[in-house]
């Protein structure tokens, strides 16, 4: 006897919640822009970091200790779901650190993986969306260095005397 059409209906509707509500149906938070974050334990390893994320998968990644000539990574950017992987160009003079994984939690980014040497033994600090509707850039792959007095205003370009 064939199931009565109320009951396949019933059926279909049970398996059309069970996966909208499995983990794998929730949808990735959108990464923003621009995302800053400090921290440290003590003024001497203390330090803010600000990382810029451009539309077409390049980032600039700046950190500056306590009392140290700010550091600047080029890198690009890729988004699984919640998760964020930024992998670094490499340098002439300094050894490819190794990728920095986050996962976007509430807008925040979390460090759960990074480079011990140059992001110290803590890690980086959690980030936050740069405040305001700052948009995300095209490209970030001419930036020599973050514009650090007015970031709404993009980067410091190779060349540039800003």
């Amino acid at each position: 006897m064939a199931p009565m059409p109320t009951q396949r209906h019933s059926v279909l509707a049970l398996l059309l919640l069970g996966v909208a509500l499995s983990p794998f149906a929730r949808a990735a938070e959108k990464l923003q822009g621009f995302y800053s974050g400090s921290g440290g334990i003590s003024a001497q390893v203390h330090r803010v970091l600000l990382v810029e994320f451009a539309a077409d998968g390049t980032a600039i990644l700046q950190q500056k200790w306590h009392d140290k000539d700010p550091q600047t990574w080029h890198a690009n950017w890729k988004q699984e779901r919640n998760k964020v992987t930024i992998t670094f160009d490499p340098t002439k003079h300094n050894p490819v650190p190794d990728p920095l994984i986050l996962n976007i939690k509430h807008g925040t980014l979390i460090p759960t993986s990074w480079d011990v040497t140059a992001l110290g033994v803590l890690g980086p600090p959690q980030l936050t969306p740069f405040g305001g509707k700052v948009p995300k850039v095209t490209s970030v792959a001419s930036c020599q260095s973050l514009n650090t007095v007015d970031p709404t205003r993009d980067c410091v370009t190779w060349g540039s005397n800003r």
